[in-house]
């Protein structure tokens, strides 16, 4: 069967549209790639390890459109004594897949707030937040899924947390 040069240019023309098509589908990342909502509990020890702690609940929020927010609440050890902490931390990200087991959120602008109750020094919190820096200006966070209901997040230098999906995310 002899194709005319039409229908030849017709269906490849078909067949390349679908292949472009299939590669932007599986290699422009989605609004949604990297969504994840979980939440763990953090003891962190500082510079002066009696005085300098953080010891609170941390809900990480990686939402759509690379926009996503930390909470932090529990109590911080100064020198002042054991003083109550809520903070709240808006950012923006991008994200990349490594494995289908491994994703990387680079974290470029943030900007935290503490609640009205929030009696904690502001020295104790960044250095909570340097934890996770990748020693430039923005934060790096290393997530590993480790089951369907846990990711490990660390940072450049160490492991940070194991985190609990919260019901309804997964890790993709």
């Amino acid at each position: 069967m002899k194709l005319s040069p039409r229908l030849a240019f017709a269906l490849s023309a078909v067949a390349f549209i679908l292949a472009v098509g299939f590669c932007i589908w599986k290699l422009i990342p989605m609004r949604t790639a990297g969504i994840m909502s979980c939440s763990t509990k953090a003891i962190m020890r500082f510079e002066n390890m009696e005085t300098e702690n953080v010891n609170g609940n941390i809900h990480f929020n990686f939402g759509a459109n690379g926009k996503g927010s930390i909470v932090a609440e529990g109590y911080t050890g100064s020198q002042a004594g054991w003083l109550y902490l809520q903070r709240y931390v808006k950012f923006t990200y991008t994200t990349r897949r490594i494995s289908p087991t491994e994703r990387h959120y680079r974290i470029s602008r943030w900007e935290a707030s503490a609640s009205s109750i929030d009696e904690s020094p502001d020295v104790i919190f960044d250095y909570f937040m340097r934890e996770m820096s990748d020693s430039h200006d923005g934060l790096f966070l290393n997530a590993q899924k480790l089951n369907e209901h846990a990711t490990l997040l660390s940072s450049l230098n160490s492991p940070l947390y194991i985190c609990t999906l919260k019901s309804g995310s997964k890790f993709d």
